[in-house]
């Protein structure tokens, strides 16, 4: 390897890989046993792991579209998405099955409202991690129309 690292400083080096058979789809476990015995990775075993999309948790909400409307909240992410819920179950009274959180693994959530019946998200409000105690709150109408009321909801929790 480190002849490969001076001769690339001098005039460029291919990668030379071990001989692989074929490609094998591994969940994020294989993958880390394979780390830990690099033999099994590639190479000795004749195959090579290929890591899957579907085993790779979501670290934020992604959206396509812009939001409808959007506020900075100096408060940390637990406190206002706790807020929110708070408010939308005082203000509205709304059974659990007409709303969703969602949680992600680096702390933001996602307040959905939800059609019972056929289960379709509506309003959706994502509060992300914007700083060590500040929050974007981000307000999706997903096709419904959107009133002042609902783009003013996260300033009471301000």
């Amino acid at each position: 390897m480190w002849s490969c690292l001076y001769a690339s400083l001098l005039m460029g080096c291919a990668q030379v890989t071990p001989n692989v058979v074929e490609e094998r789809e591994c969940d994020s476990k294989a993958v880390a046993r394979a780390l830990l015995q690099p033999s099994q990775f590639s190479g000795a075993q004749g195959f090579r792991c290929v890591v899957v999309a579907r085993d790779v948790p979501v670290l934020k909400p992604e959206r396509t579209a812009p939001p409808d409307a959007s506020l900075n909240i100096n408060r940390p992410v637990i406190e206002v998405s706790k807020c929110l819920h708070d408010k939308l179950q005082s203000r509205f009274n709304l059974p659990r099955e007409f709303y969703k959180i969602s949680s992600y693994p680096n702390g933001s959530q996602t307040l959905a409202l939800v059609n019972p019946f056929t289960q379709v998200e509506g309003l959706q409000i994502d509060v992300v991690k914007a700083g060590m105690s500040q929050s974007l709150v981000n307000i999706y109408s997903n096709g419904t129309t959107l009133s002042q009321a609902w783009k003013k909801f996260p300033e009471l929790c301000r």
